[in-house]
């Protein structure tokens, strides 16, 4: 379960719902509607049945540390996430956290980031944002709309999301508007016959996805712009537990601006409990 988009989200604190009755029923194409709202809540997905995955992002060249629990129902839905990432490069320092809550009708996040700049041994703000994203799902069980709520430096700001899906109840693209205008636009994400994402694909940025035989997760390669550089990515995994999920994996980045190239490296670790196999057994 890789988490890509963990980057634009953050942590507080709120109440997950009761954890959802072992004896109850999961809906149709439920496997198809998990991954599509794991996607959207965390920027990927795993196999299997998942209780929880616990996630570690840190850099070998750049002073960089991701940090990801969550934990799941019997259906694979999320119930409670909780995100930070820490990074200092440079003069520039960004950190970010985030707490995600499943509520009755969907889910709850609380987020926020800071991005300072180290001039002359003092912090001076260049971006501070936080805010509150409320999913809300669908007679199905998949999410539908999304509401931000936000004050970035000073400024409050809104936008709505729709989501879009096949009728496999596959998320296929979501629509973005509101007050940010670097934040509106399109998503989309595309699929294989095995219900795996193979690329995912926005106005600024694309990811495609590589599998094996097994359809375990062979690695990815990215692409992204910014207004001041070209960002290129690969990942590559190199074990996987029992189930086929990666466990450990290699990320090199390349990120070209108009006057140089910084190259960077990272290792990524997981660790995933399952709701149909024994503590001995993981």
């Amino acid at each position: 379960m890789k988490c890509h988009l963990c980057a634009t989200l953050l942590l507080t604190s709120l109440a997950a719902c009761p954890t959802q009755a072992a004896t109850a029923p999961c809906p149709p194409l439920s496997h198809n509607i998990s991954s599509s709202n794991l996607w959207i809540l965390l920027g990927g997905a795993a196999k299997g049945a998942v209780k929880q995955v616990i996630a570690g992002e840190f850099g070998k060249d750049v002073d960089s540390q991701k940090r990801v629990l969550g934990q799941f129902d019997r259906c694979g839905d999320l119930m409670v996430a909780d995100i930070s990432y820490d990074k200092r490069e440079g003069n520039i320092v960004l950190s970010m956290e985030q707490h995600i809550a499943r509520v009755q009708r969907g889910w709850v996040a609380e987020y926020a980031w800071r991005v300072t700049a180290i001039k002359a041994g003092r912090e001076e703000v260049v971006d501070q944002r936080q805010g509150t994203l409320s999913w809300r799902k669908g007679p199905q069980g998949n999410i539908i709309s999304a509401t931000d709520k936000f004050v970035n430096r000073g400024s409050a700001g809104s936008a709505t999301i729709a989501y879009h899906y096949d009728p496999r109840l596959r998320v296929q693209k979501s629509i973005t508007r509101g007050s940010d205008k670097e934040s509106n636009g399109e998503n989309r994400w595309r699929w294989n016959a095995q219900d795996r994402v193979v690329e995912t694909q926005s106005a600024r940025s694309r990811e495609i996805w590589r599998y094996d035989k097994q359809w375990r997760e062979l690695g990815l390669n990215g692409l992204a712009t910014t207004p001041v550089s070209t960002l290129h990515s690969t990942d590559t995994c190199q074990l996987w537990d029992e189930t086929g999920n990666c466990t450990l994996s290699f990320l090199h980045e390349k990120e070209v601006f108009a006057r140089g190239t910084i190259e960077r490296h990272l290792t990524s670790a997981y660790k995933y409990q399952y709701w149909d196999r024994s503590a001995d057994e993981r």
